[in-house]
């Protein structure tokens, strides 16, 4: 009996010591990644020597057409959108794509929804920028489920765009520019109200 009993302790022991162990593993998984509708991110991504912050997670969408999932990350965590379009240093914008389609379809939402937020004047002063920024997205070709976009800022650079961790086309200076990109996400006249609070906060 006694080396029954020592035994069944024994096994008791070994299932609660695993039990931990995998609530353990579950809840570092949840440490370290953030998940919306089934699309994972980072906490932290390394841009320019600098680590940023998974600020926010936003689904855009139409009924039940899913086209991306977005992620935000900045130097420093807020909720204020005026802070997200002010605050210097590097930042990213993750999308990754839930719909297979061309990638003009991205260029030409871009490219409207910035004629939306800026006056014309900003847009004169962008126009030729704008024109190859347009350009490196169109070469991105078609666009599948799956694929991950980064469109980041890098002070020294400007905006540099990367497609499944590969860059395309070449920087594009000036940081107006990419401002009027952060504007389509959370300025005042977002694409979607819903992306909008996730980035800001709302979908980690």
């Amino acid at each position: 009996m006694d080396s029954i009993s020592w035994r069944l302790r024994a096994m008791r022991q070994l299932a609660v010591a695993t039990l931990l162990t995998a609530l353990s593993g579950a809840w570092l998984g949840q440490a370290c990644a953030a998940t919306l509708d089934g699309q994972q991110f980072d906490d932290t991504a390394v841009l320019s020597d600098r680590t940023l912050r998974l600020n926010g997670l936003g689904l855009r969408g139409v009924a039940w057409v899913k086209a991306f999932v977005a992620g935000l990350y900045l130097p420093a965590p807020t909720r204020d959108s005026v802070q997200v379009l002010t605050m210097p240093g590097p930042k990213r914008l993750r999308l990754k794509i839930m719909l297979d389609a061309p990638s003009h379809e991205l260029t030409k939402s871009l490219t409207s929804r910035i004629a939306r937020n800026e006056t014309e004047a900003a847009q004169a002063q962008m126009e030729e920028r704008l024109t190859r920024l347009a350009e490196h997205l169109d070469s991105m070709g078609d666009l599948r489920v799956g694929d991950t976009i980064d469109i980041d800022f890098v002070p020294e650079r400007g905006t540099v765009l990367r497609l499944n961790e590969r860059f395309v086309g070449t920087p594009v200076v000036g940081d107006d520019l990419y401002r009027s990109v952060l504007k389509i996400f959370v300025g005042d006249k977002p694409v979607d109200k819903r992306l909008k609070e996730g980035l800001l906060g709302g979908g980690v």
